[in-house]
């Protein structure tokens, strides 16, 4: 591999964990991680799925998203019911408490986000979403 192929990899890591921490900065203002938050917005989009399901859309293990559940538990934000048509599964519901939070904190991410493309074109913004799309396929 040629340098200049490493330091393109050096970049886009350390451009995500410069992001990482701005965006944590602000979750960390609502008592959640980055992968706290994660979960929350995607039972946010659809509500009452299986962990199971929700352990493949975010791409973690079911233990890690089980840890992350019993988290968001305690702090009252999602609830685990029954799924009337399996009675051995359960579906993961977000409570008020949950959805007020993706609410509040969602367009404060928008703003980061924002200012993280501030100078880049609509058209530099989609390539560089394909771009990121094809690296992630090429690596999973």
């Amino acid at each position: 591999m040629k340098e200049s192929e490493w330091s393109l990899g050096m970049q886009l890591s350390r451009s995500y964990y410069a992001f990482k921490r701005a965006a944590a900065k602000r979750m960390e203002a609502f008592g959640l991680t980055p992968e706290q938050f994660s979960v929350l917005s995607e039972l946010a989009k659809q509500d009452g799925v299986s962990q199971k399901q929700l352990a493949l859309v975010t791409e973690r293990d079911q233990t890690t998203i089980g840890k992350i559940l019993d988290k968001l538990g305690k702090k009252e934000l999602i609830v685990r019911t029954p799924d009337p048509r399996d009675r051995r599964a359960v579906l993961l519901l977000m409570t008020r408490e949950g959805r007020d939070i993706v609410d509040r904190l969602g367009p404060e991410l928008d703003q980061l986000q924002l200012e993280a493309f501030r100078g880049l074109s609509r058209q530099q913004i989609e390539q560089l979403k394909e771009t990121l799309e094809t690296i992630h396929r090429n690596v999973t």
